[in-house]
């Protein structure tokens, strides 16, 4: 098979090998497939996405707490004490002139009806006996003018014509009425829907800006069949008026506000007959004519773009209402707390006149004693009366304190779970459980204090509970996934290294075991080979079993020193150790780590020595070799079987050192470059060896002595290394005779006894006698390993 299409066809198969990053990814598109799955379903449609968003939505509300009222808006309510005051709902109409003549004394200067005059009220008896004796006196006894005088008595009781005449008074009154969405409600009906239409003209916004070739008759989405108004004697002359209805979400709770909707003129067939109006809500024509402004509504070719308030005061700014972007004209509304938070005035208290001094000027009438109120419950409160959602809505537009919907917030939602998506299984990828819990909390935590902060308290409604789902289910997900794949591996990797790595670097390994890849990396690290002097005398001396015994203590104690360094021990070879510092987890202090192991190998060993010739075993001494610089490091080996360890010159050089101690008769020699690299070289006391040229290097290393001066004190070791330097300075310039005086000094000084120093003295002698060149660079080459 041509190795193109083996490549290809290993990234198929990769492709479909689960990993943690790739769950991660799915439920990042699972989410966005979802979301935007969301945005594409028909107006009012609701999906799990919007159920969730609406559940966060109410809770965001709950966390961010009540806002203060301005205090211009309340609510005229038909309260508890005003049943008490005027008996059962609804009252007797002819109570209104009264408390409507004392609220416009104290100041109020608009009043909307959230109640309802659609039918006339039933004369009493002793009202009619007057108007029925000059019916018959005037009517001749002709049965049909009695029949027809009758009916408009019937149509115009005193109360009627009291509340007629109190809404003329007053002035400012905008009258609510409700609209029919559903055209089989006016079929077969009796109500004069034309003369309700009529009626409704004057209330009717007349600055519509439509895209070319659109007009009213385009947009059915906003369409309503009929009206239901008060009845002609209590309307009167009143030009304000104002829907009261309003539309709740399927779980019943009020979020948003309707403020347009379309009438068309329709007969008592329920024929249309002209052509439609809009007309605004109850709450928007309050507040426009408060304002004393013109309402202008924007349509784009998929309904209401914006709805803007122009004062007729030029001095004063226009209000731009930022309507939610499904174009049928609805405000999300900016709910300030539960119904106890709105200034209240009762029915009986203007009646009684009873009125607070700052009464708010616009005020809102509906029913809220205990039968007689509409509970529309808001993410405040499940039993708010209808007439909080009026208020609530009138301070918002005065206040311009709007809760919007950006119309760019699909775009950023999903960007947003793109973003997090991709960084959150990325991340969660290399975290293990506590830290990718630590990772996801303060992520979710940073984000909620944006959103109460900056977004969703600033009025801007972005959804959060897709993210906070995506966050979630990754962490879970990547969390799981890990549990019974990625941890059966560390085990693996636990099982295999347990011998050869301290824990905690086993534990590092865990967290980033892609440094376990097949193959090698370039790294600075410190190389170290121990062997045991004699092994071969020793091992012909001792039984099989005993010489098991006595390796095995003696590999114990020295592979713990390199385990608590955090060192790696790649291998035994019979009786010798090789081990490596800086890898597979980086190190900066490997050098250090490798020199101060190998004096501790040799304290320990000594405490050995002891206890062996205590039991008239033979005597075990070893040899220690440093270097450092760089090396390959990684699995060498097949994808069946392969060893982690390292290879390179400086690795042989390594090997190299070890066996030249026994040439000097030191116990641990390094390289200049473990020396250089030491970021602590003061902790140790070195000896300059020698300049020497190993066999299959062509470059001369400068090798040292690593000083165990435990048996003597440092300045008596810093003056052997003193004495011994002058005389290898003195060596390397053909002084012989001067030379070995120094290393004959240095033997006095340490008890008779320095193995380098001898070795030099012979050295010298023959040198001597073989003669040298004047130029000789003083590099002593080892002809063999």
């Amino acid at each position: 098979m041509p190795k193109e299409n083996v490549k290809k066809k290993r990234k198929f198969k990769y492709f479909f090998i689960p990993s943690s990053f790739k769950i991660g990814i799915l439920i990042t598109f699972l989410c966005l497939f979802f979301l935007i799955k969301h945005y594409s379903l028909p107006k009012n449609s609701i999906d799990i996405v919007g159920q969730l968003e609406r559940v966060l939505y109410d809770i965001r509300f709950k966390l961010r707490g009540p806002k203060k009222l301005s205090g211009v808006v309340g609510a005229l309510t038909a309260d508890d004490k005003s049943i008490e005051k005027f008996g059962r709902w609804p009252f007797p109409r002819g109570i209104y002139e009264k408390a409507f003549q004392n609220l416009q004394n104290a100041g109020v200067k608009w009043i909307g009806f959230d109640v309802f005059f659609s039918e006339p009220s039933h004369r009493l008896l002793e009202e009619s006996l007057p108007d029925l004796e000059k019916i018959l006196i005037s009517s001749n006894n002709n049965p049909k003018a009695i029949e027809n005088s009758l009916a408009e008595l019937l149509e115009s009781s005193p109360g009627d014509v009291s509340l007629g005449k109190s809404i003329d008074n007053f002035g400012n009154i905008v009258q609510g009425f409700f609209y029919l969405e559903n055209e089989d409600q006016i079929k077969g009906s009796s109500y004069d829907w034309f003369n309700s239409f009529n009626r409704l003209k004057s209330s009717s916004i007349d600055f519509l800006d439509f895209p070319t070739g659109n007009s009213l008759n385009n947009y059915k989405d906003i369409i309503s069949y009929g009206a239901i108004t008060n009845t002609p004697i209590i309307a009167g002359k009143s030009k304000y008026m104002g829907f009261a209805n309003n539309q709740s979400d399927s779980d019943g709770m009020i979020r948003k506000s309707i403020l347009l909707r379309t009438i068309d003129p329709i007969n008592k067939f329920g024929e249309k007959i002209g052509t439609p109006i809009i007309v605004p809500s109850l709450a928007l024509s309050l507040a426009a004519n408060y304002l004393a402004s013109g309402v202008v509504i924007h349509f784009d070719p998929s309904g209401i773009d914006s709805i803007e308030l122009y004062p007729t005061d030029s001095k004063k700014k226009q209000i731009k209402i930022p309507v939610y972007f499904d174009g049928l004209g609805k405000l999300l509304i900016n709910h300030y707390g539960e119904f106890s938070k709105i200034p209240q005035i009762s029915l009986d208290d203007a009646y009684n006149n009873k009125l607070p001094k700052d009464i708010p000027k616009i005020l809102v009438y509906g029913g809220t004693a205990t039968g007689t109120n509409d509970k529309r419950p808001s993410p405040f409160d499940e039993n708010l009366d209808g007439v909080g959602h009026h208020v609530a809505i009138i301070e918002n537009i005065l206040t311009q304190n709007f809760m919007k919907r950006p119309i760019s917030a699909p775009l950023i939602e999903v960007s947003l779970l793109l973003f997090s998506g991709i960084l959150f299984s990325y991340a969660l990828k290399y975290l293990n459980a506590l830290k990718s819990s630590f990772f996801i909390i303060l992520i979710l935590a940073a984000f909620f204090y944006i959103d109460e902060k900056y977004l969703f308290g600033q009025g801007n409604w972005y959804y959060a509970g897709m993210f906070y789902l995506q966050s979630v289910s990754i962490y879970f997900g990547i969390t799981i996934f890990k549990y019974f794949t990625e941890e059966r591996e560390k085990k693996k990797v636990r099982s295999a290294f347990q011998h050869y790595l301290n824990p905690a670097v086993i534990n590092q390994l865990m967290e980033h075991p892609e440094r376990l890849k097949l193959g090698g990396d370039k790294k600075f690290m410190t190389v170290f080979f121990s062997d045991v002097r004699g092994f071969t005398t020793i091992s012909e001396a001792l039984s099989p079993e005993k010489l098991t015994s006595i390796l095995n203590e003696y590999f114990t104690p020295m592979t713990k020193i390199i385990l608590d360094s955090n060192g790696l021990l790649d291998k035994y070879i019979g009786d010798a150790i090789m081990a490596v510092w800086g890898a597979p987890i980086p190190m900066e202090n490997h050098a250090d780590k490798a020199v101060s192991s190998s004096l501790k190998m040799l304290d320990e060993l000594e405490l050995l020595q002891k206890k062996w010739k205590s039991e008239n075993l033979p005597f075990l001494d070893i040899g220690i070799g440093l270097n450092t610089g760089d090396m390959v490091v990684g699995n060498m080996g097949s994808d069946q079987r392969f060893d982690y360890t390292v290879l390179g010159d400086a690795v042989n050089l390594g090997a190299r050192l070890e066996g030249i101690n026994k040439n000097y008769g030191t116990r641990i020699i390094c390289s200049e470059f473990t020396k250089i690299a030491l970021k602590e070289p003061h902790k140790f006391i070195f000896r300059e060896l020698d300049n020497i040229q190993v066999k299959g290097k062509n470059e001369p290393v400068r090798i040292f002595e690593v000083m165990r001066f435990k048996e003597m004190d440092r300045q008596k070791a810093l003056e052997l290394v003193r004495l011994f330097e002058e005389g290898l300075a003195l060596y390397r310039a053909q002084n012989w005779k001067e030379a070995i005086q120094k290393f004959k000094e240095a033997i006095r000084m340490n008890d008779g006894k320095d193995p380098p120093s001898e070795e030099f003295i012979e050295r010298c002698n023959y040198l001597k006698e073989k003669g040298l060149e004047k130029d000789w660079n003083g590099v002593w080459v080892f002809k063999t390993k």
